[in-house]
């Protein structure tokens, strides 16, 4: 029996770092490639109305569906 849930642990933990290790062989986008994605999602707040208070929230999410959708590596942080 304690074997059994050994294996059954051992195979759950390995395809949990399968899962994360393919995740980080996606690419990193350029810097030049998240400004201009930055760019215009400001536009696109804009046309919104998006406050203010709320711009750097939507253009960060806004940037990393672009990314995520490009199939690249979302970012942490944006300048606006």
């Amino acid at each position: 029996m304690k074997k059994a849930l050994l294996a059954s642990l051992t195979a759950s933990l390995f395809a949990v770092y399968a899962t994360y290790s393919v995740a980080d062989d996606t690419p990193v986008a350029s810097a030049q490639m998240v400004k201009e994605y930055t760019e215009m999602c400001v536009n696109w707040a804009k046309d919104d109305d998006v406050m203010n208070e709320d711009l750097y929230a939507y253009v960060l999410n806004c940037v990393n569906d672009e990314l995520e959708s490009e199939g690249y590596q979302k970012v942490t942080s944006v300048k606006i």
